[in-house]
């Protein structure tokens, strides 16, 4: 369960989230919706760590994880989808796919969960061999979600739609 309580966060002195809080329940998916520039992506880069709250808690399975640095929280099973997909457009989808599993140890354990990813995402697989670059932006996209995806991950957050 990721909690984040309480949430103030900003940038050189200018606030730009106030006492945002809420609960993400295991299999829940939640979706954080507002205008441009009211602090969705503000909120997403404090809890994987790329920003620090100026006041509040963020914890997750009721471990505060608040000021740990990003490293951390990534091997946290905690990812990030940023917009723009930033893929290796000369890498294969496969390579970009796992680099999606850096933090992992296990070589079976990765050629597990890219099995299970490639089933999830079935045209993936079927260009898993071709550069990233020559993909659509929305195909793009969707291999970025993919590689934020692999099982285990406790909380997938992109900063836009997968049909962006």
């Amino acid at each position: 369960m990721l909690s984040v309580s309480n949430l103030s966060v900003g940038y050189r002195g200018l606030l730009a989230v106030q006492d945002a809080s809420f609960v993400v329940k295991k299999g829940e998916v939640v979706s954080l919706i507002g205008s441009n520039g009211a602090g969705k992506t503000t909120i997403l880069k404090t809890i994987l760590g790329l920003l620090k709250p100026t006041s509040g808690e963020i914890r997750l399975n009721g471990q505060v994880i608040s000021g740990y640095p990003t490293y951390e929280i990534v091997r946290k099973k905690i990812s990030l989808v940023p917009e723009g997909r930033r893929l290796f457009p000369r890498l294969s989808v496969r390579d970009n796919l796992l680099l999606g599993a850096y933090t992992v140890d296990s070589r079976q354990q990765i050629a597990e969960s890219l099995e299970t990813v490639l089933q999830l995402f079935p045209w993936v697989k079927a260009r898993a061999e071709q550069h990233a670059g020559t993909l659509s932006g929305g195909e793009q996209q969707q291999v970025a979600i993919a590689r934020a995806s692999c099982p285990g991950r406790i909380c997938s957050c992109s900063t836009s739609p997968p049909w962006a």
